[in-house]
């Protein structure tokens, strides 16, 4: 028997593994390769003697004889050889292996400890308007009485909070919480004339965060803003606010004012019960939500975003004309219906589909991207919504 067939019957027999047998069978082959026996040699025009008749295939002469035991002990000896020289090369291989993965299993792990020692858990987003804690950061009381007039407030933080709520009471009350770049940083709230603001210098600090109650019906300009922070503005009136912010989240409640502007980046908007004449907000990758909007001229508008608009009622005015724009982002409204109610409703949208589910409407165009119709009644509708909506590569949705 051959030495590939003494490793297949090992290997039948349970001797010795798949794996093994597949390296010896490797082993044994380039050495029958590198020492081929010689061929017997050949004359030219000598044709070779038959064999033998015993030699000749036959009944009974297909089978090789036995191995000796001297054969058979010196093959196995042969084999044991391979064994101890097949492990004595293996075993350098296994222990780099076994080292190579203990250095990649350290590393990995130290990475993980370095992760977890530098980032906590993600703790819940809070909500606009609730106060948070302020660690690490100086705090100061003010208060400032506001005399009747026409008024001005600023207010403005920097890589914090600003929460700002209106009261029926005649004074700022504030909490002002801050970081400096240096000793004897000066920040207060100061009155210059009909002006009242938050004074200090950006460059001698890290942060400033407000949350502050201020008169509710005494400033007649309001400008408010932050960066790196959540703003959150609630129950003021006044004739004109601006509203700014980036990087966080902007809540804008319970405001009367005759005009409006918002602006914001990088974070979520949301407008709840808000009154006007007109106004306008824009968000920059963000999405816009809006409730309760009661404003006769107003621009919504969303860069990568999405605009959602849920109406109950239109109350304060007989004309409304609205612009609802957004690029890469889904418009949804949900508008009132009723008798007094009449639309002009014009809808466009680039790569996709518009969806109208208002009744008693009679369309102009009404095409897969674009939409234009009028209410049956519109000319002696007591209320009359001019409504613009256009998008690019998202759907629009009017119900």
């Amino acid at each position: 028997m051959n030495e590939k067939m003494m490793i297949l019957r090992m290997l039948e027999e349970g001797k010795i593994t798949a794996a093994e047998a597949a390296r010896l069978l490797e082993s044994v082959e380039p050495e029958t390769q590198q020492n081929p026996k010689p061929a017997p040699p050949q004359t030219a025009h000598i044709k070779p003697a038959p064999p033998p008749a015993s030699a000749r295939p036959g009944p009974g002469n297909n089978r090789q004889a036995p191995p000796t035991s001297s054969g058979f002990d010196e093959f196995t000896g042969d084999l044991s050889k391979k064994f101890e020289q097949f492990a004595r090369d293996m075993e350098p291989k296994i222990y780099k292996l076994t080292e190579t993965v203990a250095e990649k299993t350290s590393a990995v792990a130290d990475k993980i400890s370095k992760s977890l020692s530098q980032t906590s858990p993600a703790a819940p987003r809070e909500t606009p308007g609730v106060k948070k804690s302020y660690a690490n950061m100086e705090e100061r009381g003010f208060e400032s009485f506001v005399t009747p007039g026409y008024n001005e407030l600023n207010l403005s933080g920097l890589n914090g909070d600003v929460l700002i709520k209106g009261y029926n009471g005649d004074k700022i009350s504030a909490r002002i919480y801050y970081k400096p770049k240096k000793p004897g940083a000066h920040i207060e709230i100061i009155q210059l004339g009909t002006k009242y603001f938050l004074s200090y210098e950006e460059d001698d600090f890290e942060k400033v965060s407000i949350d502050a109650f201020v008169p509710e019906t005494m400033f007649s300009n309001i400008n408010i803003q932050t960066i790196n922070g959540q703003l959150s503005v609630s129950s003021l009136r006044a004739e004109n606010c601006v509203f700014v912010n980036a990087n966080a989240a902007t809540e804008i409640k319970d405001i009367n004012v005759t005009n409006f502007k918002i602006e914001c980046s990088n974070g979520a908007l949301r407008l709840e019960n808000i009154c006007g004449n007109s106004g306008k907000a824009e968000n920059f990758n963000g999405s816009v939500q809006g409730m309760a909007i009661d404003v006769a001229n107003l621009e919504l508008i969303s860069q990568n975003g999405s605009i959602g608009v849920n109406i109950a009622s239109f109350d304060r005015y007989a004309d409304y004309v609205w612009a609802v724009e957004a690029s890469n982002g889904k418009l949804t409204l949900n508008m009132p219906s009723s008798r007094d109610l009449g639309y002009h409703i014009k809808a466009h949208t680039a790569l996709n589909s518009i969806k109208v589910g208002l009744t008693g409407l009679s369309y102009m165009y009404n095409e897969p991207s674009f939409v234009e119709a009028k209410s049956s009644a519109y000319d002696i509708c007591p209320k009359k919504i001019k409504l613009s909506m256009e998008t690019s590569n998202a759907p629009i949705v009017l119900n």
